[in-house]
Formats: C-alpha cells, sequence, structure tokens
C-alpha cells in the first residue's frame, strides 16, 4: 500500500512530466484547455507504461 510519502513523489513526478512538456514545446501561454490536453497526455502514457 502507498504512504503518504509516496502519493508525494508520485504527484512532484507528475508536476515534472507537465513541466517538460510544457518547456519543450514552442508555445508561450497556453488556454485552459490546452493545459488539460497535456495533462491527458501524460496520463495517457503513464496508462502505456
Amino acid at each position: 500500500m502507498p504512504t503518504e510519502k509516496d502519493y508525494k513523489v508520485i504527484e512532484k513526478a507528475t508536476i515534472y512530466d507537465l513541466r517538460r512538456l510544457i518547456k519543450n514545446s514552442d508555445k508561450d501561454t497556453y488556454t485552459k484547455r490546452e493545459l488539460c490536453d497535456l495533462l491527458d497526455t501524460i496520463a495517457d502514457a503513464k496508462d502505456q507504461e
């Protein structure tokens, strides 16, 4: 069973994944919809691991 510390590590890793996607993009600004799409991309990639 994951501990509270495990969940915090997972949350930080997800934030880091999102940060990398945004940083590596050519865009300087994002809409709410685009950010949600980026989160969906992360979730889909994690499902395939």
